[in-house]
């Protein structure tokens, strides 16, 4: 039997975490919990606010009463037993996640990776392709110097990630912050949905839209994650982290947390 067949992964995908990386945290230790040993890895779906600095904080994209430094700066060596694989949503210090090039993934912390703005790789023998950002209601061919545009993405990036998608092979799981359209009525993009399309992954994981969702596109699994509960305010909230488990070559969903 060929050998990354029988081998087997675990991995989390966990929603939108705007800053609240103690909820990272929670979930790693669930899901430890759950299989009895740390999950091999962690995919996140945009909007993970992981801001170093002031400096970070300063470049993104978010109204005054949202703005916040949130918990990222605070975490110690150690405290992700998991490396944790982010992608852009649209709120994130893109200005310094752009300074930050070469090929993915990017270290952006202790055990903290940032994917890229577009692409395709393998990752702890998972074949990933990703897309950060959002969708401009008109798209332009390059991206304006500004907060507001640096969250949108390019059509340029939707081809890259569909033709090095395509290079790496069976694509195991799709990365978007936004959904592809056809799965719940006014959500949802067209170009998102042709990323789906062309390569047929196993598993699409999204988020943006603070809801947990299950759809499918073809043979193609669907999961929209939710927001990450509020801090403080003891609320649970259902879908905001999923446990998964490749094994034989294929991706089942073991556990959806709440």
């Amino acid at each position: 039997m060929p050998k990354e067949l029988n081998a087997h992964k675990t991995f989390l995908v966990i929603g939108d975490v705007h800053g609240q990386w103690d909820c990272v945290i929670d979930a790693i230790n669930s899901a430890t919990d759950i299989l009895g040993h740390v999950p091999d890895l962690v995919l996140q779906v945009g909007d993970a606010e992981a801001i170093r600095n002031e400096e970070d904080l300063a470049t993104v994209h978010v109204p005054n009463k949202y703005r916040s430094m949130g918990l990222f700066s605070a975490l110690g060596p150690g405290d992700l037993k998991s490396p944790v694989y982010f992608i852009g949503g649209n709120h994130e210090p893109y200005e310094m996640l752009d300074e930050n090039q070469g090929d993915p993934p990017i270290k952006w912390g202790d055990n903290v990776y940032y994917l890229g703005r577009a692409g395709a790789a393998t990752i702890h023998n998972l074949n990933i392709a990703w897309l950060s950002g959002i969708q401009r209601s008109v798209m332009l061919e390059t991206r304006r110097p500004s907060k507001k545009e640096r969250t949108y993405y390019l059509e340029s990036e939707v081809e890259f990630t569909k033709k090095n998608g395509s290079m790496l092979g069976d694509i195991d799981v799709v990365i978007t912050h936004d959904w592809p359209i056809g799965i719940q009525d006014g959500r949802g993009t067209e170009l998102i949905r042709s990323i789906t399309e062309a390569l047929q992954p196993q598993l699409h994981v999204c988020g943006h839209m603070h809801t947990h969702h299950e759809a499918a596109i073809g043979k193609t699994k669907l999961h929209a994650l939710n927001v990450v509960p509020p801090a403080g305010r003891g609320e649970n909230r259902f879908g905001w982290w999923r446990l998964y488990r490749k094994e034989m070559g294929v991706i089942n969903c073991i556990w959806i947390g709440s």
